[in-house]
């Protein structure tokens, strides 16, 4: 049988994630912005109404595979009670890159059947992400429930968490699979490159924010910034000219350095 390896990080990121933001620790030298320009949006995902990713774009997903009921480490800002290891439905997400992305479900779904009918909803946002993305993606976590609970990542053990009755309104208003690349930016490239100086030379050059979440912190920054660098690179008429212009203009730096990261 196969096994979703877990990460003994996760704890440290629980208890760094209660506002369901990441945590990678103290930068080295993380600069401050004295910001120009203030920011055009509020948010990248729910506070525009840009199609960053469609529904029509092709996924990676080739096979899901049922690895067993196991016991598995699954963080829940939630103040639950629950233990944070516990009995979890498992399954590994296949892709054609040959790149495998683990999904573990609580025991609350009740049945694999269920958690299975649930992880499959996953697997086609998750064959969207950048291959780079998945090489360093370990897993996803999924607990039933949780329509007003925003996920949250841990970019030090490469997963990140979810709420299935939240994905359900993500479904709702089409942005499931940018929540999964905000999230996924975190698990996977945060922790590597967040601290380096061309990212924190990016940010200095620009003096500005594209978001007013960007402006929270360092790492809702980088993610932030990296939907709309991923956009405008890859699909850029999927944004109106002018906002095009505009975005260019706030972060040309940022979007400079997310060019380099996905050429990867």
């Amino acid at each position: 049988m196969a096994v979703i390896l877990s990460t003994a990080a996760i704890l440290l990121g629980v208890l760094a994630v209660s506002r369901g933001l990441t945590s990678s620790g103290p930068l080295k030298k993380e600069t401050a912005i004295r910001e120009t320009k203030a920011p055009i949006y509020g948010s990248s995902v729910v506070g525009t109404d840009f199609d960053f990713i469609t529904d029509a774009d092709p996924s990676a997903f080739t096979r899901l595979e049922y690895v067993g009921f196991q016991k598995f480490e699954m963080p829940d800002k939630r103040e639950t009670g629950e233990p944070l290891v516990q009995d979890a439905y498992l399954f590994n997400a296949y892709f054609s890159d040959g790149t495998k992305v683990g999904i573990a479900l609580d025991k609350d779904f009740g049945s694999r059947q269920a958690a299975e009918h649930d992880a499959r909803r996953y697997t086609s946002p998750l064959g969207k992400l950048p291959s780079l993305y998945r090489r360093n993606l370990k897993h996803v976590v999924v607990h039933t429930g949780g329509a007003d609970t925003t996920s949250f990542a841990e970019d030090k053990g490469h997963f990140f968490v979810i709420y299935s009755d939240n994905a359900t309104k993500r479904i709702g208003t089409h942005d499931l699979e940018e929540t999964f690349f905000h999230e996924g930016t975190h698990a996977s490239i945060q922790a590597k490159y967040i601290g380096e100086t061309a990212w924190q030379e990016a940010k200095k050059a620009d003096n500005a924010y594209i978001t007013r979440y960007a402006k929270t912190d360092d790492q809702e920054d980088f993610a932030e910034s990296a939907l709309f660098a991923y956009t405008l690179i890859n699909h850029p008429e999927r944004l109106p000219a002018a906002e095009r212009d505009r975005i260019e203009k706030q972060i040309p730096n940022r979007i400079a350095f997310f060019r380099s990261v996905f050429a990867d």
